[in-house]
């Protein structure tokens, strides 16, 4: 028995594993997931999600000489063995185990959430060729400008002039 990698639609991921397990007991199939806490467009609290680590790809445990090549490609949902060459290929043991170890811990997928230094009254140098002007930042126009209100004016300035004060 070797794991094998098989690629599908990531709509009918789950689709395609609760048909396997149903209609094919004897063969394993995995895809690992994780959680992440979400606010959706008009919803008021944040809920939890479970998504998977790799959309569209599961892990099958198959015999790859049986029939059971057969029984995977020859379901409703449509999915494809993910070859290297001519034969389909193998995944060690040891690699499928570590995955189910980091998705146990919850370290398979780490989130990071970016903070941006430039805020709304943050004080800031605009920095020029000739001299360095300080300023407030007053708007965000996007991640890349922003217009910072000086002793000079008010100028539209690139995130890439400023220097955090």
């Amino acid at each position: 028995m070797n794991w094998t990698l098989l690629r599908c639609s990531p709509q009918n991921q789950n689709r395609y594993v609760g048909y396997v397990e149903d209609n094919h007991p004897d063969i394993e199939v995995y895809y690992p997931v994780y959680s992440k806490v979400t606010r959706p467009h008009r919803c008021r609290r944040p809920i939890t999600v479970v998504l998977p680590v790799y959309p569209g790809y599961v892990f099958a445990r198959i015999d790859v000489e049986s029939d059971d090549v057969h029984c995977l490609k020859s379901t409703p949902i449509r999915a494809w063995f993910v070859r290297f060459g001519n034969g389909i290929s193998t995944i060690p043991e040891r690699v499928i185990g570590e995955i189910r170890k980091l998705e146990a811990a919850r370290q398979l997928v780490i989130e990071v959430e970016r903070v941006n230094p430039y805020v709304v009254g943050r004080k800031v140098k605009v920095h020029l060729p000739v001299a360095d002007i300080h300023g407030v930042i007053i708007r965000m126009m996007n991640d890349v400008k922003v217009v910072v209100d000086t002793t000079m004016g008010r100028a539209t300035v690139p995130v890439s002039a400023l220097i955090l004060d």
